[in-house]
């Protein structure tokens, strides 16, 4: 199975601390790179993180505050000094276009060396917006002050382990016939016997999917992106102390997050997003809060990485 590693580059809610920056995560899988949102100082942490900025293809945005869009001017700059040729994606809500194409013609056009293409969708859009032979990217809606979406990145389903031990025993032959049962087909041997895959096939192994949810209050997006994910990175702005704030701004609590991720059956939960309020002593007070709900989550950092290993 593929590796398979998360960064968080930037963790921060609206403005940037000594410690953190603006919210941005990054994937990277078998050695092809994706970003989440592009906040300010983005390109700085990947240089930190040595992201391999070359290799990535798309860039997801979940809405248009600024502290998740305000980097990709830099970001793309730096990409075009870099004499980058490969083309770059950037999915998001409509008007991340205009955005993008007023900065690189600011103050007069660039001329830039690759191609930039965009992907926008309306208010409310659910369904996939990029998928591969291997992997799929999933979008749902989520509840805020604007319109915002949540992203799942998953890997499709891998083949059943085959059992070679067996097939050995059985006299199936080194060759094509391996691979065909591999496939789910049945093959006939050279003595007539018919070998079915289930034979030699385990049940298939479930890929293993990340789930991006900010900014947002808890909503029904959230917990379907969510859904038995390997791992979940979700906004947790506030603690117990701010719920009324966390209400009108349309943010969550750490509580409110953890209880996302205890109810959707996540794997492992990492708590994002947080105001700066909490930037220091305090942070601790939300982990406890969070711990409460979800025993064994973690408080995101700037350059946190985590690996997801394969699944079993």
């Amino acid at each position: 199975m593929a590796e398979m590693e998360v960064v968080l580059l930037g963790t921060s809610s609206a403005v940037p601390t000594a410690r953190r920056g603006l919210s941005s995560v990054a994937l990277i899988r078998d050695g092809e790179s994706f970003l989440f949102d592009c906040g300010e100082g983005t390109q700085m942490k990947l240089i930190k993180a040595a992201f391999p900025r070359r290799k990535f293809h798309h860039i997801f945005i979940t809405h248009l505050h600024g502290d998740h869009i305000f980097g990709l001017g830099g970001l793309i700059s730096t990409l075009n000094l870099g004499e980058r040729e490969i083309p770059l994606t950037i999915h998001g809500p409509v008007g991340i276009a205009r955005f993008v194409r007023f900065l690189v013609s600011f103050p007069r056009p660039a001329r830039l060396g690759f191609e930039l293409h965009f992907n926008e969708w309306e208010p409310d859009f659910e369904g996939v917006v990029l998928e591969s032979e291997d992997w799929l990217v999933r979008a749902a809606p989520l509840k805020h002050t604007l319109h915002a979406t949540g992203f799942r990145f998953e890997e499709r389903d891998l083949p059943g382990r085959f059992d070679a031990s067996k097939a050995d025993g059985l006299g199936v032959p080194f060759g094509p016939e391996r691979g065909r049962l591999q496939r789910g087909e049945s093959v006939m041997l050279a003595d007539g016997r018919v070998i079915a895959p289930e034979e030699l096939v385990g049940p298939a192994r479930r890929g293993r999917s990340f789930a991006y949810c900010t900014d947002t209050a808890p909503c029904a997006g959230a917990m379907a992106l969510a859904r038995a994910a390997d791992l979940l990175v979700h906004e947790a702005t506030y603690g117990d102390d701010l719920q009324e704030m966390a209400r009108a701004r349309l943010h969550s609590t750490i509580r409110e997050a953890a209880t996302i991720a205890r109810n959707a059956g996540v794997r492992q939960f990492v708590a994002t997003h947080f105001s700066t309020r909490y930037d220091g002593p305090l942070l601790e007070e939300l982990r406890v809060q969070g711990e409460s709900v979800f025993p064994g989550m973690l408080m995101a950092r700037d350059l946190l990485r985590i690996e997801l290993p394969p699944v079993p």
